[in-house]
């Protein structure tokens, strides 16, 4: 048996986003170890300026930008490097998404970074852009192989971010946690591409494919066997149930910007993977694999909403309903085809900014210790901080449903999807989960607006009375002993860093943030009035690319 491996010029013009990607990263590392540092250089030092890094960073992202809609214009929309990795609408719209989440989340570091003091700023940018690299390359996969290196190079890189605290025990926890739960669901993916390797010959998806048409619509033992593994590994990264007990603990104790950058990101590559093997790789034997992705799909919706309903603390209220929203999108993979495929890149779109824009603003609330997101934290923010307690009920609002952000239109295309394939049931369960999830999205914004922070108590702590100043000496004449009256002093209640001199520690850094913010803000509301018609139409001229 022979191999042959040929590439050509145009194969890499075809990965141009993801080669502009690599070559920042490697220049920001090279920047770091130029960059004047503070004090002598050590591995606890780093770079003085907190504005080079990211920039470059950002710079790489808006290039890759550029190329992807220079391919969208002027590409091919042929695949490269022997038929893995693909250059059609689909991963192009793609790259949209999971470029948009990671330039949000490079603009929502700098000012984090500086408030607590985390100097590694190279490693931290070279990393997002590697993450960042990772996802693209599994949103492009056209090859089981690449599947399996995109989600080992993406989860590689967010195991040391989702850990990148050092002095935050909840940040190391969140980052051990991932590596042993991923490294089992990634031994489940590789195991069923091997099986399917085995059933078919082929680790292609057109190859696949091609084996499968011939199974008269029902698949041989092997592949069934492999199809489930499969579905355990994506599923564990779209954090569907019963596969999402990572995801709040690893949301919680992650840095704030990750956070935000991976619940758009890892969750738009691997559920664009997901659909175009199931969707469109293995339909020919959909009804050997639906009621099982049917039951994840309908588990997914109505436990995310549930949880999130006794969640407190912010950050893992918005991981549970990160969980519900990748059961709403699950129900793209059940509709399958173009229609499901389109349903979902308009969904994850719109959700890239809803999300980021949520999670970026507790990251400007967030402190050292990964407080400031709980109850008493967001109580009564309105009344200390107008424009992010308005902001954030803006993105919450949005995540519900309500119109006219972009959150209303991707849940009305996703569910005319479901209606239009003949899943009436996939409607109802998720339009009623809806109603419940707007409860905890109004209750977080009640406790912003509605309440007030409780006034700071003084304590008030007697002083012990010494010997001799609890009883006076017995007189020769009598023996009485007389206490004195214990000394009142008041003690100030200990009082957290307030946060105004936490962003006065960030500086002119928290432009960064607010520029973010505003973004997310924009697309938001731009997503769901007056670009939906024409990017849904788009959406489906690339979802009929998506598997040729």
């Amino acid at each position: 048996m022979t191999y042959t491996f040929m590439t050509s010029l145009d194969d890499w013009g075809r990965i141009a986003p993801v080669l502009v990607l690599v070559g920042m990263t490697l220049i920001v590392m090279l920047v770091d170890l130029i960059l004047p540092h503070e004090g002598e250089r050590s591995k606890h030092s780093g770079p003085q300026n907190f504005a080079v890094l990211p920039i470059l960073a950002l710079l790489g992202v808006l290039g890759s930008l550029a190329a992807t809609i220079t391919l969208f214009f002027l590409g091919d929309q042929q695949r490269a490097f022997n038929e893995m990795i693909g250059s059609d609408g689909a991963s192009l719209y793609a790259y949209l998404i999971i470029l948009t989440a990671s330039g949000l989340g490079i603009l929502l570091s700098p000012a984090y970074l500086r408030r607590l003091d985390l100097v590694h700023q190279g490693e931290y940018y070279a990393l997002l852009l590697l993450a960042t690299t990772g996802m693209m390359l599994l949103a492009a996969s056209t090859s089981f192989m690449m599947v399996f290196l995109g989600i080992e190079m993406l989860s590689l890189a967010l195991y040391i971010l989702c850990s990148f605290v050092g002095r935050r025990k909840m940040s190391q926890e969140s980052g051990m946690k991932y590596f042993l739960l991923s490294s089992f669901a990634s031994a489940f993916l590789l195991y069923g591409i091997a099986l399917t390797y085995g059933a078919t010959g082929h680790t292609s998806f057109a190859g696949v494919a091609q084996a499968i048409a011939k199974s008269n619509g029902h698949a041989p033992t092997l592949l069934l066997i492999a199809m489930g593994l499969m579905a355990v590994g994506l599923a564990f990264k779209v954090s569907a149930i019963p596969f999402q007990a990572w995801t709040p603990d690893v949301y919680q104790g992650a840095p704030a910007p990750i956070t935000a950058f991976m619940s758009v990101g890892t969750k738009a590559a691997a559920l664009i993977a997901f659909v175009r093997v199931f969707g469109f790789v293995l339909w020919p034997v959909h009804l050997d694999w639906q009621p099982v992705i049917w039951v994840i799909t309908v588990l997914t919706i109505v436990g995310g909403n549930l949880m999130a309903l006794v969640q407190r603390n912010a950050k893992r209220m918005l991981a549970y309903s990160s969980i519900a929203h990748a059961g709403y999108l699950l129900i793209g993979v059940i509709v399958g085809q173009t229609l499901g495929a389109s349903a979902i890149l308009f969904y994850l779109l719109c959700y890239a900014f809803l999300n980021t824009g949520a999670f970026g603003v507790i990251s400007v609330l967030e402190r050292l210790d990964n407080s400031g997101s709980d109850a008493e934290g967001l109580r009564g923010l309105w009344y200390r901080r107008p424009v992010l307690a308005g902001l954030l009920a803006f993105f919450l609002l949005g995540l519900a449903g309500f119109p006219p952000m972009a959150g209303f239109a991707a849940k009305y295309y996703l569910f005319y999807a479901a209606a239009t394939s003949g899943h009436i049931e996939l409607l109802i369960i998720g339009v009623l989960a809806s109603v419940l999830g707007m409860y905890y999205y109004l209750r977080t914004i009640t406790t912003m607006f509605m309440e007030r922070e409780p006034a700071a108590e003084v304590v008030v702590n007697a002083v012990p009375a010494t010997p001799a100043r609890s009883a006076r000496r017995s007189s020769s004449r009598g023996g009485t002993a007389v206490a004195e009256r214990p000394v009142a002093t008041k003690v100030a209640k200990p009082v957290e860093e307030p946060a105004v001199v936490a962003e006065n520690k960030a500086g002119k850094l928290a432009v960064f943030s607010g520029i973010a913010l505003v973004i997310s803000a924009l697309g938001t509301l731009a997503m769901g009035t007056a670009l939906p018609f024409w990017l849904v139409t788009l959406a489906q001229q690339a979802a009929t690319m998506m598997f040729r």
